[in-house]
């Protein structure tokens, strides 16, 4: 859209600088730069966390959550595109774009079969990220191909499944967010107006139901801005169908409720899906000094100096997250602990295992901000700080790649200033959590590798109301239902084909369009930035083709 006249509406303001270290996304949660949204608890998931709400990390800034995410570039299965039975979203039809924004700066590093699958020219940079210097970064590769994993070196060309060391959003040990990507054109930076901290508030529709601007607030006072062409909500899952439904466009029962006149009866808000897992702690490395916080504390601060000199080093790095495993569980052999992937139905994951690593004695010292960052309650993270005087955590996340289980956001006030209600209803699909017990038994085998039985790894088993005196899958089952936690994954609260047309407009209203993860009507097997920029792209061809 370079040269285009163009209003970008951004509730928050500018990334700070500390969005650009790739080993500081934990402190982001929660921050200013996180709209920190709550959920409504339904009694069978999230059950330990802070009055059982479910965490909901989203972007406050430009760039949205491409400037606090954890950066990987994952962009799913073909098969995510090819089952959406919609004209012009195929695979065939969406790789073009995916290709047309990627910037790929370590194509010399991957298989010469991978080049058909990548773009060196893009304007979203990616790449790999810098070695974390940390032993179990190769411990964990060679424990899953202890389990016959095969070792995967492109998860974005022909097959997902496998342990990989996963690119990401960045470029020069910084972060590639989609504002550093397009906003800093000079060619962009000619036309583009930027109203910064101002939130808004609905959109203008007039009574032939035409979208002719958007209402905003800007330090308090509201204002009505008025669109010469069309309207384009970018808001996100949960942003996007508030606007929407303030707007007069929902279920129309749900509007009448709040007394907004209906526009048109679609089913917005509803249909959320999202990736979520059960969060586990492997106890490692006892009373090594190595991995203690304050060894951990020291070398970051040569590490912060480093950074700021040469954009290397530990802080340039993701940590253990850039080690991702893709598996579907039907093709696990749990009796003899291995992969088998002896069919065609075996290249589509139901499994994404994502890595952290957390220090020994980092919880003890980070207490609050800890506590900030996962949202547990004291009964859970009193047995994480003691365990961790002792031992640092490898953090294993099994997320469940397609959840049956779906959620709403609704109105929880015709004021646009008070957060809606979300209602993800994770885990309401027993299914979910049978996939889970599926993962922590995966996890049990790779802890019997020679790779972590040399270390003497083990799973904490936490001390959770409820779970008293059960064992074995039970005990597990019922730990997911307490340690449930998000991916931000969220999606399909304004989807093609339910509320948008195959030009992302929304049904029944003109000048209206939707690009975000809210008009993805699937989840894809794996991290969404992908398929959104991807989703960017698109409307924006469809907006130049219909000048």
């Amino acid at each position: 859209m370079a040269g285009e006249d163009v209003l970008l509406i951004e509730a928050g303001g500018n990334p700070d600088m500390i969005t650009r270290i790739h080993g500081a996304t934990m402190a982001l949660m929660g921050s200013k730069l996180d709209w920190y949204y709550k959920t409504i608890p339904n009694n069978v998931s999230c059950l330990s966390s802070i009055d059982q709400q479910c965490r909901f990390s989203h972007g406050k800034c430009l760039g949205g959550s491409t400037s606090i995410n954890y950066m990987m570039y994952v962009r799913g299965s073909r098969n995510d595109f090819d089952r959406l039975n919609i004209t012009g979203w195929t695979w065939e039809d969406m790789k073009p774009y995916f290709l047309k924004y990627e910037g790929l700066e370590d194509l010399d590093r991957l298989p010469s079969s991978s080049e058909p699958y990548h773009n060196t020219e893009g304007l979203v940079h990616v790449g790999f990220f810098e070695d974390p210097k940390n032993d179990w970064h190769g411990r964990i590769i060679g424990g899953y191909t202890s389990l016959s994993f095969p070792y995967n070196e492109d998860v974005n060309a022909l097959s997902q499944i496998g342990v990989s060391k996963i690119l990401g959003y960045v470029s020069g040990g910084e972060r590639v967010s989609t504002a550093r990507a397009y906003l800093t054109r000079k060619d962009v930076k000619k036309n583009l107006k930027l109203a910064k901290n101002t939130f808004c508030t609905g959109v203008i529709i007039d009574r032939n139901r035409v979208a002719k601007g958007v209402t905003v607030q800007n330090l308090g006072f509201p204002l009505s801005l008025k669109a010469r062409k069309e309207v384009i909500l970018s808001a996100g899952t949960i942003g996007t169908p508030q606007i929407l439904m303030l707007s007069g466009i929902g279920p129309a029962d749900h509007l009448r409720d709040f007394n907004i006149p209906v526009r048109i009866n679609l089913n917005v808000g509803g249909d959320m899906s999202d990736h979520v897992f059960p969060l586990l702690f492997i106890k490692v490395d006892k009373d090594v000094d190595k991995y203690s916080a304050l060894f951990t504390l020291t070398s970051q601060g040569t590490a912060g100096v480093e950074w700021l000199s040469t954009h290397k080093g530990s802080l340039a790095s993701n940590g253990l997250t850039d080690v991702t495993v893709f598996v579907n569980t039907k093709c696990y052999d749990f009796n003899r602990k291995r992969i088998t992937n002896d069919s065609a139905g075996c290249e589509l994951p139901t499994l994404q295992f994502i890595h952290a690593f957390i220090p020994r004695t980092l919880l003890v010292i980070g207490r609050p901000f800890i506590s900030l960052g996962l949202d547990f309650n004291n009964e859970v993270l009193d047995q994480l700080v003691e365990t961790n005087k002792k031992y640092a955590f490898i953090v294993m996340s099994p997320v469940v790649l397609q959840p049956m289980s779906r959620g709403t956001v609704r109105l929880a006030s015709a004021d646009p200033l008070v957060p809606p209600a979300i209602t993800p209803n994770y885990l309401q699909n027993h299914t979910d959590v049978e996939e889970m017990v599926r993962a922590i038994n995966i996890v049990e085998d790779l802890l019997e590798t020679p790779q972590f039985k040399q270390q003497k790894a083990s799973l904490l088993r936490l001390n959770l109301f409820g779970c008293k005196g059960l064992d074995g899958n039970d005990y597990w089952r019922c730990y997911s239902r307490h340690m449930t936690y998000s991916v931000y994954h969220a999606v399909g609260t304004a989807a093609l084909g339910r509320v948008l047309d195959e030009e992302l407009r929304v049904i029944g209203i003109k000048n209206l369009r939707v690009a975000d993860a809210s008009a993805m009507s699937h989840l894809p097997r794996g991290n969404t930035a992908a398929t959104v920029i991807a989703y960017g792209e698109r409307l924006a061809d469809f907006l130049l083709k219909s000048k």
